[in-house]
């Protein structure tokens, strides 16, 4: 079924029609046991120009449709029961489709099997203390490379026989701080999303919180046009050691540096602060001619605020909706989780 949802009026007229022809906002309403707001987004893919070829990052503004809901009967180690069920064996996660439970306090936890006898999900770790009995959940399928670019390359990337000759996608594993290079394989015989060593990843998964980046070959502009329920209540994220792509999961709000929640005074829960942007934890802002910001939480006993690089007060900066900034972990701190403010 369908959930009752409303269509954002600021959409530009070619947006708002694709939506309405894709079934994403139709033109009627539709009352449900279930509502929710559903925006759509124009992410600019800034062509090469002159280059051979440029780079632009965007994060997702909005999560896929409900599946279903509940309220979790027990949550033993790894396996959340809900006794009111409906799944069905291996329905979702790694034999099935990939999803995700979030929960009322932000926390969010990839599925890893379903079971129909047990009325149980199988998650891919536990979470501890963070839900217990009672808690309300929410199930939703992954965004995946896939879903949001087509299955058959409909956001119009420039294909090729390899990744030298396509546009690429670029995901950053935090966990690994490795790269995944993905880009658009088309010739007479075969079409389709492969990796850098020509392996399928149509089903790759791209995080609620994670950021994208394109290189584009191509000397025009692309816009990647999507649409999607609005991100209800916080979220929470770990943020690794090293670098991690991220975005707000806003739909329309900026956020100030402050505003992000990523300073709590202690280093074990936040970023690190320091005198200067080696010794802490940095936040960094690709500007759009291509240099990167380096932003910092300074504290001595006269001061604390977020600074440039410059040491200039940055309180003020504003992060928006949609765009993506790198983090950057430095050890020996080790990972924390992150709890982005609700819309």
């Amino acid at each position: 079924m369908k959930d009752q949802f409303t269509c954002k009026r600021t959409l530009r007229a070619t947006l708002a029609a694709a939506m309405i022809s894709a079934g994403l906002c139709p033109a009627w309403g539709a009352v449900q046991s279930s509502s929710e707001v559903w925006v759509g987004s124009a992410s600019l893919i800034q062509g090469s120009g002159n280059s051979a070829s440029r780079m632009s990052m965007f994060s997702l503004r909005m999560t896929r449709p409900l599946e279903t809901a509940g309220v979790v009967s027990s949550l033993q180690n790894a396996v959340l029961t809900d006794t009111n069920s409906v799944w069905t064996d291996h329905q979702f996660g790694t034999a099935g489709v990939a999803a995700y439970v979030e929960f009322d306090n932000g926390w969010m936890a990839d599925i890893a099997d379903t079971s129909t006898a047990n009325q149980s999900l199988n998650l891919a770790g536990s979470l501890g203390n963070a839900v217990s009995a009672g808690s309300h959940y929410r199930l939703r399928k992954h965004s995946t490379i896939a879903s949001i670019f087509g299955a058959n390359n409909e956001a119009g990337l420039k294909s090729g026989s390899n990744p030298s000759m396509a546009d690429n996608i670029l995901l950053e594993d935090p966990q690994t701080q490795r790269v995944i290079t993905i880009f658009y394989y088309s010739d007479t015989t075969f079409h389709g999303w492969l990796d850098a060593t020509f392996s399928p990843v149509d089903n790759l998964i791209i995080y609620p919180e994670q950021g994208v980046m394109i290189r584009r070959r191509v000397a025009t502009d692309l816009n990647i046009y999507l649409a999607g329920p609005v991100k209800v209540g916080p979220a929470v994220v770990t943020l690794d050691v090293g670098n991690n792509l991220v975005g707000t999961l806003k739909s329309a709000t900026p956020l100030t540096l402050p505003a992000l929640n990523l300073y709590s005074g202690d280093a074990a829960t936040g970023l690190a602060s320091g005198s200067n942007p080696s010794g802490s934890d940095n936040l960094l802002v690709v500007q759009p001619d291509g240099s990167v910001a380096t932003y910092f939480f300074y504290s001595d006993l006269s001061y604390q605020g977020w600074l440039d690089a410059s040491f200039n007060i940055a309180d003020g900066v504003q992060i928006q909706p949609g765009s993506a900034f790198f983090i950057r972990r430095k050890a020996p701190n080790a990972a924390f989780n992150w709890t982005i403010p609700a819309e």
